[in-house]
């Protein structure tokens, strides 16, 4: 490996990581008096970041370039923060990602401007455990900065971070499940007339099998058949049939929403769910 360009003494772009693959390499001092061309200790490395579908080596050598060292530094301190948290490896798109909106935060917080996000209901009741690590986070950056940003900068952060674990190639996407998500809970709510508990276990496997169910309706996924059984199918309708027509209430809103089709298994998949949380 070789040094391509040096960002700043944490932090440099390489060149021959593999064959002619380049990317961002982080270390402790990797960058410090290096030059172009200079061979690169791999023992120095502790993040490589390499150049993906959504962001090429010159756009990440830009989004360094334009921020200062102590705010990269402090991204990557975060995202091995957050990496700890939720227990998963992290690629390039949430560091650079949190680098791009650390950078604009703390520009709002000199100018004394709060931004709360439209999805903080959204983000607090369907990701409960992301957004008290957004909240984290937020403690975090205060901490270090000795400064005191709203907590409403949680909800921002978890977005983020949602969109690493669920790997989502875009923030509208994340956004677009959380609103659905909304919207399919008030449509359950007004079609059974029940107030639904949003902490409970059940309510909590209905979001994570919708969430997959969006994400495959987004990506023309088909859901794996549950049963070709007429038998089955009929004696579960005929068990839960306001459960079922629920489903086909949701089923319908999404396949417009997306342009795309429900199956009849997603419709089962649905009524199952729906019947554990409503029936309880």
């Amino acid at each position: 490996m070789k040094v391509k360009r040096r960002i700043n003494n944490n932090v440099v772009l390489a060149s021959e990581i593999s064959g002619n693959l380049e990317g961002v390499l982080i270390g402790k001092g990797i960058g410090f008096g290096v030059h172009p061309d200079d061979p690169i200790d791999k023992q120095n490395v502790q993040t490589m970041y390499l150049p993906s579908g959504h962001r090429n080596l010159k756009q990440m050598a830009s989004e360094l370039g334009e921020a200062n060292e102590d705010d990269v530094n402090l991204t990557y301190e975060v995202t091995k923060f957050i990496e700890q948290q939720v227990g998963e490896k992290s690629g390039e798109g949430l560091f650079f990602g949190l680098l791009d909106h650390l950078v604009f935060t703390l520009q709002r917080y000199e100018k004394k401007l709060e931004i709360k996000s439209p999805l903080d209901w959204e983000i607090r009741n369907f990701y409960p455990d992301i957004y008290r690590v957004g909240l984290a986070v937020v403690d975090l950056i205060n901490s270090k900065r000795k400064i005191k940003l709203p907590k409403s900068e949680a909800a921002f952060i978890s977005l983020h971070i949602i969109n690493n674990i669920e790997n989502i190639s875009s923030i509208d996407t994340t956004v677009d499940l959380l609103k659905v998500s909304k919207d399919v809970n008030s449509l359950i709510r007004i079609s059974s007339d029940k107030e639904i508990d949003l902490q409970s276990i059940s309510y909590q496997r209905f979001i994570d099998h919708l969430r997959y169910f969006v994400l495959r309706l987004v990506s023309d996924e088909v859901a794996p058949a549950v049963t070709t059984n007429e038998s089955l199918m009929k004696m579960i309708i005929d068990q839960y049939p306001d459960e079922y027509q629920i489903s086909k209430k949701i089923g319908d809103y999404l396949a417009k929403r997306f342009h795309s089709k429900v199956s009849e298994d997603e419709y089962l998949y649905l009524t199952l769910h729906l019947a554990r949380l409503l029936n309880v």
